[in-house]
């Protein structure tokens, strides 16, 4: 009976880690945020670092793209930031003028070394719109919570990269995500698989 319990937990378990959560990517409609008041960085250039925050620094200029991991940030000190409200990222895209839109190929979060959030775009789909210095093009939103507890960290991959460097920062976001409908329905049918298990085991040895 033990046993075919813990296959049954071990199943649903695997089932909810394996709906890992999507990334939402959207085009900032005006100059909204800005990387030096809507700060820290967590990849950009040097001069979007802002106090003791620990960012990582690109490579400016004459590159293909990045593959570039950020430091490992605990939950606190996000939370900190974000204040209560939803992780939002902004992306301020820098595209030399008559070159093609750049791509944003991947980005994920990782929470205690495990992969909980993926967005992978398709070829030219971060193209530069507002122009300034450090607004935001997009947003990435639809980020998973974490405990203070937890460690955090982000993978960037950027392809096709023809001018300055990119800034990746933190906004507040305004309230606070719950779970994916589809990962609460995995946990409700895991449940009631383990429930009648239980249930005809126990009819069956008494």
């Amino acid at each position: 009976m033990k046993k075919t319990l813990f296959a049954v937990i071990a199943l649903l378990v695997g089932s909810v880690a394996a709906n890992a959560n999507t990334l939402s990517l959207t085009a900032v409609n005006g100059n909204l945020y800005q990387q030096t008041v809507q700060n820290p960085c967590i990849f950009s250039n040097p001069s979007c670092q802002q106090g003791t925050f620990n960012g990582t620094a690109l490579t400016p200029g004459n590159v293909s793209g990045y593959d570039s991991l950020s430091p490992i940030y605990s939950g606190a000190t996000l939370n900190s930031i974000i204040g209560g409200g939803t992780l939002m990222l902004g992306i301020d895209i820098n595209q030399a003028s008559g070159q093609p839109a750049q791509t944003l190929a991947t980005f994920t979060m990782s929470v205690n070394n495990q992969v909980v959030d993926t967005f992978t775009g398709s070829t030219g789909n971060v193209a530069a719109g507002n122009n300034g210095n450090g607004f935001a093009d997009f947003l990435l939103t639809n980020f998973s919570t974490f405990s203070n507890n937890a460690t955090v960290q982000f993978h960037l991959v950027f392809n096709d990269a023809n001018d300055g460097t990119e800034n990746i920062f933190i906004i507040a976001g305004p309230s606070t995500n719950v779970p994916e409908p589809s990962s609460l329905m995995t946990l409700g049918f895991g449940l009631l698989i383990l429930a009648f298990t239980s249930r005809k085991l126990a009819r069956k040895n008494s």
